[in-house]
């Protein structure tokens, strides 16, 4: 009977130290830290775009990567973290993708960079940024492009991209998000040429 009650005292305090065993935690930067823009010289005459607002859907607004399972269920992990809340980071990001991608233009963060007068304003939404239970990782939205010059007339579109995942772990899905951003900066680059062109 002492030995049956020993045990269970045992049983019972193995479950109660691995309940109470730290979490092993890692943390993720979605891009890497963004050189902000250069303050140009008066004869410096590219047409310049302010990334006036970035909306994430509710539930990217904490700080857990999201996995999707199915259509609609969304499980979100308490030890793989982002190091930067999203709404911080998405901006970041898509700054260092447009720069990397056009040196035609001069592009800034509204609440980060000051700039006196901007030619062209970007608001963007993110709907999903995730990987999927597919093996997947997706993003969608829509973004807004206002010209200074025709400001009644914006440019709006929708944007639905995925990224097949080619390894496993979070690690990895995050690096198919930055690839997903490049894409979204690429239609917004695409808009904002036509736009520029327009005014031609």
């Amino acid at each position: 009977m002492m030995v049956r009650h020993f045990l269970v005292f045992c049983l019972v305090a193995a479950l109660a130290a691995c309940a109470s065993a730290p979490e092993s935690k890692s943390y993720y930067l979605l891009a890497p830290p963004v050189v902000s823009a250069e303050i140009s010289g008066a004869g410096d005459k590219r047409p310049t775009l302010v990334i006036e607002s970035v909306e994430l859907a509710e539930y990217l607004r904490q700080s857990g990567l999201v996995m999707q399972s199915g259509e609609n269920q969304l499980t979100i992990s308490r030890t793989h973290l982002w190091a930067e809340s999203l709404d911080q980071a998405v901006p970041k990001a898509l700054l260092g993708q447009m720069q990397q991608k056009s040196e035609n233009y001069r592009f800034y963060l509204k609440f980060s960079d000051y700039v006196s007068q901007t030619d062209y304003r970007l608001r963007l939404h993110i709907e999903s940024l995730q990987a999927t239970d597919r093996g997947e990782v997706v993003a969608s939205g829509r973004y807004q492009l206002i010209s200074n010059a025709d400001p009644a007339n914006p440019v709006s579109a929708n944007f639905y991209f995925r990224q097949h995942l080619t390894a496993d772990g979070y690690a990895h899905a995050v690096e198919q998000m930055r690839t997903l951003l490049g894409q979204i900066a690429g239609v917004i680059l695409d808009s904002l040429n036509d736009l520029e062109g327009s005014g031609d």
